[in-house]
């Protein structure tokens, strides 16, 4: 089973003639850190005893810190800000006053800014947080096809509501991945934009015309009800995604082989384009099962 996070961005959908450009926004789907002391703390600040332990995501969890999967292409913005849903869990012997900020300086072209999150008691020791100040100026364009960078973070604590007095702090890695169909470097092994007004090898839904579409003038409707394809990707490859629009809101599910593999643990509104980017298992047929949309379209598998 894969095990890693997935981005949802919502992403621009022009339509044509008279139809006026609905602009979107990004969001992104959640994860647990948990604090653990590596010897029994003692009340003084400073020093890194207590460490960052990952726990995955919905709907398995894995010590695996995460990766995100990105497409670039026909999203809103040009600053791409990444909102990352955390749980922390503080196992420590004392409250203490948490914040997200940079463990090292990012890769060229991020900003990474901390956020304070508040208090949690030892009483309380479980909060949810949502952590934002984190932006990518969105690539122009990627000639490899891909690209890959690292983001390291840092889980700080202190023991002031101020943040002055500096407790203990731990440090975690996200992986980012970058997608651009569009580069000669991919291998296109699929695109169905269900334009032929034909399932293009989807089962479950029905066509639809008209007015719900990525491209003119056909999409495909799916009601939340889920719909599936196989695709085969066997060939010399080192990499392999699916990137697809789906339309409406709710939560979205992925299955791999029908084994649940991805399942965001927050609800996206609904009259909106989201565009999801998965990796694909190579040197196999994998059967892809998609829900929690209304609408599908513009789905590619690329691989290199």
């Amino acid at each position: 089973m894969l095990s890693e996070k997935r981005f949802v961005l919502e992403s621009r959908h022009v339509k044509i003639l008279l139809f006026s450009a609905i602009v979107l926004s990004a969001s992104i789907l959640g994860t647990i850190i948990v604090l653990r002391s590596r010897s029994s703390p003692e009340m003084k600040t400073g020093g890194n005893h207590f460490s960052v332990v990952w726990k995955g995501f919905k709907p398995t969890y894995s010590d695996a810190f995460p990766d995100y999967y990105v497409c670039i292409n026909n999203l809103k913005d040009d600053s791409l800000r990444m909102y990352i849903q955390l749980k922390i869990e503080n196992y420590e012997n004392v409250s203490l006053y948490f914040m997200i900020d940079k463990y090292t300086e990012p890769p060229p072209g991020w900003f990474v800014g901390p956020q304070p999150f508040g208090l949690i008691k030892i009483e309380d020791p479980i909060k949810t947080f949502t952590y934002s100040n984190v932006y990518r100026t969105k690539p122009i364009g990627i000639p490899e096809g891909s690209l890959h960078e690292s983001v390291e973070l840092a889980v700080k604590a202190y023991l002031d509501e101020a943040y002055t007095q500096f407790y203990s702090q731990g440090n975690f890695t996200v992986k980012f991945h970058f997608i651009d169909v569009t580069s000669i470097a991919w291998t296109r092994r699929s695109c169905d934009n269900f334009d032929d007004e034909t399932s293009q090898g989807w089962s479950g839904g029905q066509l639809h015309k008209w007015v719900y579409y990525r491209s003119w003038p056909c999409s495909w409707y799916t009601y939340y009800w889920g719909v599936s394809k196989s695709f085969d990707m066997a060939g010399k490859y080192t990499e392999a995604y699916l990137v697809a629009a789906m339309y409406g809101g709710g939560e979205i599910s992925i299955w791999l082989d029908d084994v649940l593999t991805f399942q965001s643990d927050v609800s996206y509104a609904g009259g909106k384009w989201y565009q999801i980017a998965i990796p694909l298992p190579l040197n196999k047929v994998t059967k892809v099962s998609l829900q929690g949309g209304v609408y599908l379209d513009d789905v590619y598998v690329v691989a290199k």
